[in-house]
């Protein structure tokens, strides 16, 4: 059989290829094409570790109160770190586990700072006149990722761990290194506000989209992507996307760009940001739910295991685990 289309002759084996082209096209958008299901179920692997997390009480745009806790990973245990008027919060473990780094406005604009576990010996280490966030150590403690002017025009930078030798790696969002060290995950906004995941070396060199996203991807919304989170071992990275839902859940991909997974299925905008435990078997991520506060949630690395940690009336967010 053949068919007249626009002046074309269409062959039946072109016709059934362009019913497969369209089929796959459809299966994308809706977000079917994606590898595996969703199996929230069944029970956590381990329970044993700590996060740190920020939790506000009060959010009317940059004016936030907050402060830095610490929860065992079964929910026992919460601590309060810090406790200071205005913002303290999104949190980052050193390496060892010695120091956290994290962001505070308690001298006028955000700043990064560093303290013990216990909340003890906090040290500023930046001192300028623009906002800076998104504090990360590298492997080897020696350095820390972070972003400046995040709510303007944001840019990765990197210094040294005691403040010092800062330097602009790219205009970008959301920086996470590799376990080695060589390379950075971070996110490009669109003009719309569409999130991609990139690739760079540690130096800021050798910017590029992360591969395996097909043109097919970029046309159904299934490319997008941010808040970028390395496993420990480098082979995956975890994030948080739309891919045409109304809401963001957390997701996972291949370093390469394949086997993207979805993991979650929960109401509401699962996010900010995911982050691994030191083992690889678990990742813990913010959900906001319906009820118009967000909480700390934990998972299996396969989506499995699904677990509040948290449930306060105030936010709960930036969950970090500790090395």
């Amino acid at each position: 059989m053949n068919l007249v289309a626009s002046g074309r002759v269409i062959t039946s084996s072109g016709y059934r290829c362009m019913l497969a082209a369209l089929a796959l096209l459809a299966t994308l958008a809706c977000g079917c094409g994606e590898r595996g299901g969703v199996h929230s179920g069944g029970a956590l692997v381990s329970d044993r570790g700590r996060i740190a997390f920020t939790r506000a009480t009060d959010v009317e745009g940059k004016d936030i109160e907050s402060d830095v806790y610490m929860i065992d990973a079964n929910g026992t245990r919460e601590t309060r770190l810090t406790d200071e008027p205005g913002l303290d919060g999104m949190a980052s473990w050193s390496p060892n586990g010695r120091r956290i780094a994290f962001v505070s406005d308690r001298d006028g604009n955000w700043e990064l700072y560093t303290m013990a576990p216990d909340g003890t010996d906090q040290r500023r280490l930046t001192h300028t006149a623009v906002d800076e966030g998104a504090p990360t150590f590298s492997p080897d403690g020696k350095e820390i990722a972070y972003l400046v002017d995040p709510f303007g025009d944001p840019t990765i930078w990197v210094m040294k761990a005691d403040g010092s030798g800062s330097r602009r790696l790219a205009r970008a969002s959301w920086p996470s290194w590799s376990p080695d060290g060589k390379r950075i995950a971070y996110t490009i906004y669109s003009s719309t506000g569409e999130g991609r995941l990139y690739l760079m070396d540690a130096d800021g060199s050798h910017q590029r989209p992360l591969p395996g996203i097909s043109l097919i991807g970029r046309i159904s919304g299934n490319a997008d992507g941010e808040e970028p989170a390395f496993s420990p071992d480098g082979k995956r990275i975890a994030f948080a996307a739309t891919a045409g839902k109304d809401n963001e859940e957390i997701y996972t991909v291949n370093v390469d760009g394949s086997e993207r997974t979805r993991l979650t299925d929960i109401p509401g905008d699962d996010h900010w940001p995911p982050t691994w435990s030191s083992d690889g078997t678990r990742i813990a991520f913010t959900s906001e739910g319906t009820e118009n506060n967000s909480e700390i949630y934990v998972m299996n690395a396969d989506g499995s295991g699904l677990t509040k940690l948290t449930d306060a009336p105030a936010d709960d967010a930036f969950p970090a685990w500790r090395p």
